[in-house]
């Protein structure tokens, strides 16, 4: 009985191991197995209305150019500045960056 269970027990192993390296190899070939930075940059940033990845507005990060701290589009506070909109953490980087 114990050598039954112990066959199906390898069975499932080497069905799992196999099954690893089949997904590995298809991630490969595929070529999601590049870095994410360069595949990020290669593609043009997706507009507030337009996620590229189906996400929505409020989950994009946008960096506040005073502290550095990221921020979430929906929650910054923005101001116009020639031409591009700048998001910021709080009013306080707001104030310093305008000055």
């Amino acid at each position: 009985m114990f050598a039954f269970l112990g066959r199906i027990l390898e069975l499932l192993m080497a069905f799992a191991m196999i099954r690893a390296i089949l997904q590995t190899a298809l991630r490969i070939f595929r070529g999601s197995g590049e870095p994410r930075d360069s595949v990020r940059s290669s593609r043009p940033e997706p507009t507030p209305g337009n996620a590229a990845d189906g996400s929505s507005a409020t989950t994009l990060l946008h960096q506040d150019p005073v502290c550095g701290t990221y921020v979430a589009a929906g929650s910054s506070l923005r101001k116009i500045c020639n031409g591009k909109v700048v998001h910021f953490c709080s009013e306080k980087c707001r104030d310093r960056y305008v000055a």
